[in-house]
């Protein structure tokens, strides 16, 4: 939770899409999202009469059938950078810092409370 809140996490989420955009990966990925759509809407034609997000959300549902994203991630070649593994772990160990840091700080006063 103190991860997220840090912002950490939108920041390395950000940088593994800019990484996956930019990646070989990209345009397999695509094709195959494509690829599952059309074939939806084609297998369904009452689809072509539903409104917008009626559309979109029963095309999700089908994409999430198929394990596309999962594919996508173990092909990323990021995941083996051991910068990429160095950063995250340097952000953990400044949130745990800190979150001692908070602990220790803390402790003082709370010792003070428990002792009246």
């Amino acid at each position: 939770d103190r991860f997220k809140k840090s912002g950490e996490f939108d920041r390395l989420r950000r940088e593994l899409l800019t990484h996956f955009q930019q990646s070989d990966g990209m345009g397999p990925f695509m094709a195959r999202v494509e690829d599952v759509a059309q074939k939806r809407l084609d297998s369904d034609s009452k689809l072509h009469y539903m409104s917008p997000e009626v559309v979109h959300r029963e095309l999700l549902q089908e994409l999430d059938r198929y394990p596309i994203i999962e594919r996508a991630l173990a092909e990323l070649q990021i995941f083996s950078d051991p910068a990429f593994a160095a950063d995250i772990q340097q952000s953990v160990q400044r949130i745990l810092k800190q979150d001692r840091g908070k602990e220790i700080n803390s402790q003082p006063f709370m010792s003070f409370l428990l002792t009246r």
